[in-house]
């Protein structure tokens, strides 16, 4: 039989382990590498944008110079505008021909009818009876009065001026003219008016009955 060969097996560990240290290091040196390759490229991003700006930049045109001035010329000076009218003259409205109205004939004026003045209706002035005690006591004279007459006629009132001298003549003839004598009243435009006048009754005892 043989003998186990333990150097082999020593031999083998160790390579083994020589073998892992390798993988260890190459995955670390992959790491790195790759950290690097990719810092490395970030960086080429940031040239390639800076390069792209400042190729952009230089294709922006430059600006134009500014024009030159312009000289100031004065404007001439304001000339005064006069205002054109224009007029328009109408032509007169045709005359209008009015036609006169003949005048209204002229009102008929009517004379008014002449006044009439107060006349007595003689039949109705007769003499009062004479009063029995003026003849036993022969009393006598003329009683002198103002009477009062209507539109119509008649006496409205009596009123003695001048006495006969007896109170009881004097009562008679008014009374008696009051109811017995009568006018025909004055008109005034053919109007019938109011009338005063004077009478008076003569007391004669040779006229006593």
């Amino acid at each position: 039989m043989e003998r186990p060969n333990h150097l082999n097996t020593g031999t083998q560990s160790n390579s083994s382990r020589l073998v892992g240290i390798i993988i260890v290091v190459a995955i670390h040196v992959l790491a790195i590498g790759g950290l690097i390759t990719a810092l490395a490229s970030d960086r080429i991003m940031q040239q390639l944008k800076d390069i792209k700006a400042s190729v952009e930049a230089e294709k922006t045109p430059p600006k134009p110079p500014p024009p030159p001035p312009v000289d100031m010329v004065q404007p001439p000076p304001p000339s005064a505008i006069i205002p054109q009218f224009t007029t328009t003259v109408e032509a007169p409205p045709p005359p209008v021909t009015t036609v006169a109205k003949p005048p209204p004939p002229a009102p008929v004026v009517r004379a008014a009818p002449a006044p009439t003045t107060l006349s007595p209706i003689g039949r109705t002035h007769s003499l009062p009876p004479y009063p029995t005690i003026s003849q036993r006591l022969g009393e006598h004279g003329t009683t002198g009065m103002i009477v009062n007459i209507s539109e119509q006629g008649n006496v409205t009132d009596c009123k003695v001026e001048k006495s006969s001298g007896s109170e009881r003549l004097d009562t008679a003839a008014c009374e008696y003219v009051k109811s017995h004598w009568r006018w025909n009243p004055p008109t005034q435009e053919g109007k019938a008016v109011a009338a005063t006048t004077r009478v008076s009754v003569v007391w004669d005892l040779k006229d006593a009955q």
